[in-house]
């Protein structure tokens, strides 16, 4: 039962993004007049389509014509394989554009130069330029952020933009841009009322990016490798499987790095990135890069993949932020991503309790059979998020009780952990975990990007550059345990 259907009066047609808009909650909020005019471009939905983009970018001079530029699509995973790209190819010595979306705490994340989110003043100035083009071309504001991105990328004088795509990939902003390489991560259930309602449908919708001679990359499952070779001979572009060209497995006596082996090279000792799921993007980031030094006769890896992989920074993908109890943040939003992180959470080994703050926006359909995914979960929590879209008290209580759990009523002075309940909010949820958990539990905090904005931000978070260094719990939640 996936619970997912639109609300009743809901309006037809496809929503923007849920945490943009100018009148939200922080951290949802717009920082300045130029971002709020910008965010409330979002009130016109998705739109798919590539006129509106292509003027914008004709009108910026194309500024996207002289970059190299990396677009990686997929259901997940294309977020962390865009920042792992962006790490290896910086660390190799190169001056690398990152765009990635959503963000968590602020919009200027979105967009990186060398790991560094553009400056403040600077997106303020160029948002206010592209005004006139964006209302010339009546441009979404997803759109708009694009054609921004490559201006950036441009005019920083990058040798790489790493460019994930906004949502599937034929019709998506990125598809107007020329491309180095193309890479596709993962296909899943999402986003079915624009994709399509199957696989397969949602596939062809990614492999329309695919161009003539661009190779592409790819880590999709068995049961859609027929479908992927077939679009890429059609499109004349180069086809790599990950599975087939690589193997990875724990580096023998060091459970905590990894080897990985390529056709004509091994990369012994590599960091473990927290998942087994992020070792595959890992491997399809290494993999692509190494086959385009093969074609292109120029060194992309750096000498030391290992210590470059180190310094790899993927906010909100589970990520260790506090420590004693251990928290982690997921931003899994899907049937396939939250199956996935939830075997990893359970599976850690630990004496302590296994504790999930759970949010998501009513409109994903979560067709999870739990099972026995839920048994090792000790208190299951549910916080609504200060978003329209997001679920509410009674629907978050709804979709527990289709996964087989009870919700009880939230406790009024708490003496333990609730199996399962739901909060009145997160500030709510946060006040009874600090009075409540123990040093050796374990917390995830998952179910939707903007669940670990919200929660990020009412810990005191004001930007992600504070959440590199993993702080000890007791610190960061203080006394929101006191009555």
């Amino acid at each position: 039962m996936g619970l997912g259907n639109p609300r009743p009066g809901d309006t037809p047609g496809h929503p923007g993004e849920p945490g943009i808009g100018p009148d939200l909650a922080p951290p949802f909020t717009a920082g300045d007049d130029a971002t709020r005019w910008l965010f409330n471009l979002n009130r016109f939905g998705i739109r798919p389509g590539l006129a509106r983009i292509e003027g914008l970018l004709e009108d910026l001079g194309h500024p996207e014509r002289n970059l190299r530029t990396l677009v990686i699509a997929g259901t997940n995973g294309k977020g962390s394989t865009t920042r792992i790209m962006a790490c290896l190819l910086q660390a190799a010595g190169y001056k690398v554009a990152t765009y990635t979306s959503p963000h968590l705490l602020n919009v200027h994340e979105r967009i990186l130069i060398d790991d560094v989110p553009v400056a403040a003043d600077t997106f303020t100035a160029l948002v206010e330029d592209i005004k006139p083009l964006t209302e010339k071309y009546e441009a979404s504001w997803f759109e708009t952020l694009t054609a921004l991105a490559v201006r950036i990328a441009h005019e920083e004088k990058v040798d790489f933009l790493c460019c994930e795509t906004g949502l599937g990939g034929r019709l998506d902003a990125s598809n107007a841009l020329p491309t180095t390489a193309t890479l596709l991560t993962t296909v899943g259930m999402d986003h079915q009322r624009i994709l399509g309602e199957t696989l397969p449908e949602i596939a062809a919708e990614k492999l329309g990016l695919l161009k003539k001679g661009v190779p592409f990359f790819c880590g999709v499952g068995e049961d859609l490798r027929g479908q992927v070779f077939t679009a890429a001979v059609l499109a004349g572009s180069p086809c790599h499987f990950l599975d087939e060209l690589a193997r990875w497995e724990d580096s023998p006596g060091q459970p905590t790095t990894w080897d990985l082996t390529l056709r004509e090279k091994v990369y012994p000792g590599l960091p473990d990135p927290g998942t087994l799921v992020m070792r595959r993007n890992v491997a399809l980031a290494v993999l692509a890069l190494s086959e385009l030094e093969t074609t292109g006769g120029e060194r992309l890896l750096p000498a030391d993949t290992a210590a470059a992989l180190g310094n790899l920074f993927l906010p909100g993908r589970y990520q260790s932020v506090l420590s004693d109890p251990d928290w982690i943040f997921d931003t899994a939003h899907n049937t396939q991503a939250l199956e996935a992180v939830w075997r990893e959470f359970f599976a850690e080994t630990g004496t302590g309790r296994r504790v999930v703050v759970f949010g998501s926006m009513y409109d994903k359909e979560l067709t999870i059979d739990p099972g026995n995914l839920l048994a090792r979960c000790d208190s299951l929590i549910g916080v609504p998020v200060s978003l329209p879209r997001s679920r509410t008290r009674d629907e978050l209580e709804a979709l527990f009780r289709s996964w087989g759990r009870s919700p009880e009523a939230w406790p009024e002075n708490p003496s333990r952990l609730p199996t399962t309940a739901v909060a009145r909010d997160i500030p709510q949820a946060l006040k009874l975990l600090a009075r409540e958990l123990r040093p050796q539990d374990k917390v995830l905090v998952t179910g939707s990007c903007f669940t670990v904005a919200e929660t990020l931000h009412k810990l005191g978070f004001a930007n992600l550059e504070a959440t590199r260094q993993t702080r000890p719990a007791f610190e960061v939640l203080g006394s929101r345990g006191e009555d």
